[in-house]
């Protein structure tokens, strides 16, 4: 267990090296992309489709969705090539494979703690009452990350073997982000189509932010559910990695 950690920290911290070496601004992108996303989607849903999200500021409201969407999305986007650019490592070393596309959606977890400090300071700025129950928010990283990991280690392995696979993930992850209460508050969904919200890890982490910033509620049976579900999802991706992983080196 010790050296599947250390590997696991060796490969992170060569993924986040890696990321921003090339790159001019940086880990400041790590500031500016949620701000120009959140900048950008506000204005298209806010002022020109005019969602309503219950009096809730709508900047507030959908930086509070994206910070576990993009989590997610970027995790899942980088895992599903993980293998095919470290294609070396796969074929001739020999060491858990799974490292590789777990290392690539960890590495992720400190961008989700800077949005989230963004996400505190832009309450402040909106005269949000901050209480010390909101720290809380940090314990979603648990079922967002087994989510995320699940998911990723099933999308690792099977775009590594049909490569077209990638159009596939694109599909689903455009699916995903509409019927996840992001955009539009999971209170505006018919009691009918509840079920969408119950099922989906994503959407009970978001309710379950949602009520805990603007509600004062704290939901411990939404953040249970999603930990059990993204549990359940994390041990089938290992279960499926691992049966098929040694398939890898004579497919990629």
């Amino acid at each position: 267990m010790k050296f599947y950690l250390q590997l696991l920290e060796v490969f992170t911290i060569r993924e986040i090296k890696s990321r921003y070496k090339a790159s001019l601004l940086g880990p400041l992108w790590i500031i500016i992309y949620p701000l120009l996303t959140t900048l950008i989607l506000s204005f298209i849903f806010e002022k020109i489709l005019k969602i309503k999200t219950e009096g809730i500021p709508y900047f507030i409201f959908l930086l509070s969705g994206l910070l576990y969407w993009n989590f997610f999305q970027q995790g899942i986007l980088l895992a599903k090539d993980s293998l095919i650019w470290n294609r070396d490592l796969m074929t001739k070393t020999s060491f858990p494979k799974e490292i590789i596309p777990l290392s690539f959606i960890f590495s992720k977890i400190p961008d989700f703690f800077v949005g989230l400090l963004i996400l505190f300071i832009f309450l402040i700025l909106y005269n949000f009452k901050i209480r010390f129950e909101i720290l809380i928010l940090i314990i979603t990283v648990f079922p967002m990350f087994f989510f995320t990991a699940g998911i990723g280690l099933f999308f690792s392995l099977t775009n590594a073997i049909f490569r077209d696979f990638g159009r596939i993930i694109e599909f689903f992850l455009m699916i995903f982000f509409y019927i996840s209460p992001i955009l539009y508050s999971e209170n505006l969904i018919p009691q009918k189509y509840q079920i969408i919200v119950g099922i989906n890890p994503l959407a009970l982490i978001i309710s379950f932010s949602h009520d805990l910033i603007f509600r004062n509620s704290i939901r411990i049976d939404l953040i249970m559910m999603s930990l059990f579900i993204s549990l359940i999802i994390f041990i089938f991706g290992v279960i499926f990695f691992r049966k098929f992983e040694k398939k890898i080196a004579d497919l990629i």
